[in-house]
């Protein structure tokens, strides 16, 4: 079917326009943009071929432009074939990232009906893509910018002594799946999903794309009201040929016209950024100057460290970028802007926002932009469990570990990703109180604190199982981990058998008769989840291979087999399930956020409850001190809870034979450690038997039962946990060793000092890239570790 349509230009028929709060004027020609000096920080190059055209980790393997909290983003040529065009667009489809086309949208030229030859430079900047096209006596120059959270704008400059065709053309992809360039069934995406029924549409000034509804969980989820929008302040002609088009029109020589891309993803959206659009277009210059003097800011007041290297800058700004691009402006259940860990991230984008990743990512973004920094910590709160909870009122003050666009069946959604079987530790305040030091909002304290005081009352209340004031990892009472009447839920695997069981009498026959292999347990999961280091040796995961080496050398099983307790409130009632441990890092954050909560009351005026808070952190200290160190290794560890407490008051012993991991410096980034300790521990990161490695500090030792180099949380280096170590050594006078391992990350770490993407962890003996690209908390950190370490 062909369609075509003639229209007048836009800008003769905007009437009003809407005006933008707070516009900063463009910083004007006189010097030129501090963004210039960071060119291709990031490669943004690509042309996607598939929906899913996926890296080795299956993530998608490109890495698009975003910005300003946008669910669409945008890609350079790769290539002559792309030029005239931003390949793409990537569209997050509620959770999902998918690719909508190759390129849509190219420009072409024609002069005397002969197609003209350009030669191409295309580069990013922070907050721009660029092209500038050459032939003989033709110039063009693309900028692609932000301007609002659901449009970016595209001014094209043409300049010529000659009459010009311009023509426009773009392709729906058909493909759906690729990894590694390695096409994977089934082979399109109208077999996937005949429901999305793909439609384009010719409009007064430009095209809209309509998605049909689709509700396919883990791969794509779409409204049925969803578009994606193109307008033009310049006159065409546009003709639709199925999932494919061709604009046209004809300028008389030198030109400049704008093109706004919108993705929108319901009804309500649709209708509401038309204005906007309008807006945009009666005054484009005006938005591309506050485009660019916004991100002039964001560097401004995020390179503020006068003695790092122009190669540490640059990795600061590709922090500063990939942060910004995993913004998500408010959309569906989510009540506030947020940052996700990765737009790339098959797992992780949309606006799927965790707490622990969170906490980080505020922490920086503190530093340069604020105001989304406290918004994203906003929209965890803002699904803070209350008492009148109809679901779980036992978990007053609980945080979900997971909340997005799409939430749970059991509250009223359809989302699979959304999860309330955990939480996250408490660093909460930590953040918090940093974007108070930065921005100096004691408003933005005194909204914050009773939140943060009832999630310090639930980590008590709910998870402390002996009640000494040390709470313990665990899980939440949940279809996934217990039976309707509470019981616990596990299975017990021995050779090619496995049984269902439930019950804590049950599990603990098992335990103890040592008839098993192995034994899945859901709240094992959650609790290791609930750390924020998944599947940790600490929480008792090794793979058969090393628990084999393992007994063979004459260790135990049961030395790898965690055991539960049930919480319950004074009525009985089931509040969820603890590990029988008590865990270092766990302590040591609460040390930490007693010592925040009391900060911030001293600030509020709550003097009393200052005093209650920093007590208890003098009591956690002493206890992390005087139980969780093991003067024998050097180190802290967990330690098991015993069915009594030991004659020095103590729960238990350290979990010496699960071996080092970073959770044993985690009272050195707390502050919590005495400075013998901390010395004893610094010797043991120091040493290149243990965690001083080619990528230093990985999350379990060299001399770890349970390490790999590759196992997510049991040798990976995640550069939080690299941060972490690296203030605890600073703090305890060790700065010049913090620095050292800094510099080395930074060396090693692949692809960290050229044009890679920021990865989600490495590989701490190769350095290799590993886990999802363009990550939240690996920028966040990294961007401190330039703010803090870097000297010439």
């Amino acid at each position: 079917m062909k369609m075509i349509n003639k229209l007048p230009s836009l800008a003769l028929v905007i009437s009003a326009a809407l005006m933008i709060p707070g516009c900063i004027s463009h910083p004007g020609n006189e010097s030129p943009l501090r963004a210039e000096a960071y060119k291709n920080v990031i490669n943004r190059s690509g042309a996607p071929h598939y929906m899913l055209d996926y890296d080795f980790d299956e993530h998608q393997r490109f890495n698009p432009f975003f910005d300003l909290g946008a669910w669409h983003g945008h890609l350079l040529p790769n290539g002559p074939e792309g030029m005239g065009g931003f390949p793409g667009p990537a569209l997050l489809t509620e959770e999902y990232i998918n690719f909508m086309a190759n390129n849509f949208d190219r420009l072409s030229l024609y002069k005397n009906g002969e197609k003209v030859r350009f030669s191409m430079t295309a580069y990013s900047i922070p907050g721009a893509l660029i092209q500038r096209l050459t032939a003989p006596g033709i110039t063009v120059k693309l900028t692609l910018r932000f301007a609002t959270a659901r449009t970016s704008l595209l001014e094209t400059q043409i300049t010529s002594d000659t009459p010009l065709e311009l023509v426009w053309d773009g392709e729906l992809l058909e493909k759906y799946y690729a990894k590694e360039q390695k096409p994977q069934s089934p082979p399109t995406i109208e077999q996937a999903f005949p429901d999305y029924t793909r439609q384009l549409l010719p409009t007064k000034d430009g095209l809209r794309v309509t998605f049909g509804r689709v509700r396919a969980a883990s791969q794509l989820m779409t409204s049925g009201e969803s578009e994606y929008q193109i307008h033009k302040s310049l006159p065409q002609q546009t003709t639709v040929n199925g999932h494919r088009f061709i604009a046209k029109a004809t300028i008389s020589g030198s030109t400049t016209f704008y093109t706004t891309y919108s993705h929108l993803l319901t009804a309500a959206e649709v209708q509401q950024e038309q204005s906007k659009i309008a807006s945009i277009l009666a005054d484009p210059q005006r938005y591309m100057s506050a485009s660019a003097q916004r991100w002039e800011n964001y560097l401004d007041q995020g390179l503020s460290n006068p003695h790092a290297t122009q190669a540490q800058a640059r990795v600061a700004v590709k922090a500063i970028e990939t942060l910004n691009a995993n913004w998500r402006g408010a959309a569906g259940a989510m009540k506030f802007d947020s940052v996700t860990p990765s737009v790339t991230g098959r797992w992780f984008s949309g606006n799927q926002t965790w707490p622990w990743d969170t906490w980080k990512q505020a922490y920086a973004m503190a530093h340069f932009n604020p105001n989304v920094a406290k918004d994203n910590i906003r929209a965890v709160f803002a699904f803070q469990i209350q008492p009148d909870d109809p679901l779980r009122p036992w978990d007053a003050g609980f945080i979900p570990d997971l909340i997005a666009y799409n939430p749970s069946p059991e509250r009223g959604g359809d989302g699979s990703n959304w999860n309330e079987r955990n939480t996250k530790p408490s660093l909460a305040a930590w953040a918090v109180m940093e974007v108070y030091n930065t921005t100096g909002d004691k408003q933005w304290l005194a909204e914050m604190y009773p939140k943060l005081v009832a999630y310090h009352d639930w980590w008590l209340r709910n998870r402390d199982h002996n009640g000494n004031g040390v709470p313990e990892y665990g899980a939440t009472r949940d279809k996934a981990h217990n039976t309707p009447d509470g019981q616990m839920l596990f299975t017990v695997k021995r050779g090619q058998h496995q049984q269902k069981f439930a019950g804590l009498n049950n599990y603990n026959r098992v335990v103890r008769s040592g008839r098993f292999d192995s034994i899945e347990i859901p709240a094992q999961v959650a609790a290791s989840w609930e750390s924020g280091r998944d599947d940790a040796a600490a929480f008792g995961f090794i793979d058969p291979d090393q628990l084999a080496r393992y007994l063979a050398q004459g260790g135990k099983r049961q030395d790898w087999q965690v055991k539960f307790a049930e919480n319950r409130a004074a009525d009985g009632t089931l509040l969820g399930y603890s590990l029988l441990q008590e865990s270092v890092d766990q302590a040591s954050y609460m040390y930490s956020d007693n010592r925040y909560l009391a900060e911030m009351a001293d600030i509020l005026g709550h003097n009393a409850e200052a005093a209650t808070f920093r007590s208890k952190a003098d009591k956690l200290a002493n206890y992390i001190n005087n139980c969780m160190f093991d003067s024998t290794s050097g180190f802290f560890y967990d330690i098991r809870i015993e069915d009594k407490p030991l004659p020095n008051g103590c729960a238990g012993y350290p979990i010496v034979e699960r071996g080092k991991g970073p959770e044993g410096w985690s009272p050195l980034f707390n502050g919590a450690a005495s400075q013998q300790h901390a010395d004893a521990v610094v010797k043991v990161m120091k040493d290149p038997r243990e965690f001083n490695t080619y990528v230093p500090l990985g999350t379990a030792a060299l001399t770890n039962p349970a390490f790999g180099a590759d196992i997510y949380w049991r040798g990976r280096v995640w550069v939080d946990q690299l941060y972490f170590g690296l203030k605890g050594m600073e703090s305890y006078g060790y700065r010049a060793d913090a620095v050292a391992t800094a510099q080395a990350f930074f060396n090693h770490a692949d692809g960290l000092m050229t044009d890679g993407p920021i990865r989600e962890n490495y590989n701490p003996l190769t350095g290799m890239q590993q886990g999802a690209p363009n990550f939240s908390w690996s920028a966040a950190h990294l961007y401190m570790l330039y703010n803090d370490f870097f000297t010439r």
